[in-house]
């Protein structure tokens, strides 16, 4: 079963240091990318605790920014990282929001969209077709640590009642639902098994991929994904992950 841990900085003030320095610290490693469709992903150098905490163990390659491009009086600012080995994709991001919105605590529910969140679009055939086919996966993740997941069928469509075994992780620094303070934002770690993408990963391994992510606050939730994908589930238009040793 997928594991959760959601909670706040405000616990104590050591905590609260100990989390900015892991979840948004300011190290930054290089942008990628070669052609702007293409990632390289690393293998981990060490186990990956899916704890929320994005620590130094993510940050040994290039990290896409997918800052958020609305004119909004607070845009988000997002940073992902991507891992692997031999049981796990491993996805991270760390988001830079001021006010954190969250009321569903229901997996699958259908207002996840509306709270803030992640998405990640797999295509791992890279069929880069319009249609929603059986090997692709979507995973939504928000700021509660609930999971909104589909995966495509032969006959194109989105299978709801389909359940990734992924394990995911949210770690939330500020207070939900409180718009008179200031928060820091938050952080997701997902680990995707590979039996689930259904590859065997090794070095070279190529699969199209798609980034997303929302911001919740008051009427102006909106979304947005790295390749500009109408809808999401749109392979056709998908960026290529490849797997570097």
């Amino acid at each position: 079963m997928p594991t959760v841990r959601s909670k706040t900085c405000l616990l104590s003030a050591f905590f609260s240091l100990l989390a900015l320095a892991s979840c948004t610290g300011d190290r930054a490693p290089k942008v990628e990318q070669d052609d702007g469709k293409t990632i390289e992903c690393p293998r981990a150098a060490q186990e990956i605790a899916i704890d929320g905490l994005v620590e130094d163990a993510w940050r040994v390659g290039a990290v896409l920014r997918l800052d958020d491009p609305a004119d909004v009086a607070d845009p988000n600012e997002v940073k992902i990282y991507t891992l692997w080995d031999e049981q796990y994709l491993y996805v991270a991001y760390e988001v830079s929001d001021r006010q954190l919105v969250g009321h569903q605590y229901e997996r699958d529910h259908k207002a996840l969209y509306k709270d803030d969140m992640i998405e990640v679009l797999l295509d791992p055939r890279l069929d880069r077709t319009d249609q929603w086919l059986e090997d692709d996966i979507v995973y939504h993740i928000n700021i509660l640590g609930q999971v909104k997941d589909d995966r495509g069928t032969a006959e194109g469509r989105s299978d709801a009642t389909w359940d990734s075994q992924a394990l995911f992780a949210v770690h939330y620094e500020g207070t939900l639902n409180d718009s008179t303070d200031s928060d820091r934002g938050f952080c997701v770690e997902l680990a995707i098994p590979w039996r689930e993408i259904g590859k065997q990963p090794h070095n070279g391994v190529r699969l199209g991929i798609d980034f997303a992510a929302g911001d919740a606050e008051g009427p102006d939730e909106h979304l947005w994904d790295w390749r500009g994908a109408h809808p999401f589930r749109q392979p056709t238009v998908y960026g290529t992950l490849v797997l570097k040793d």
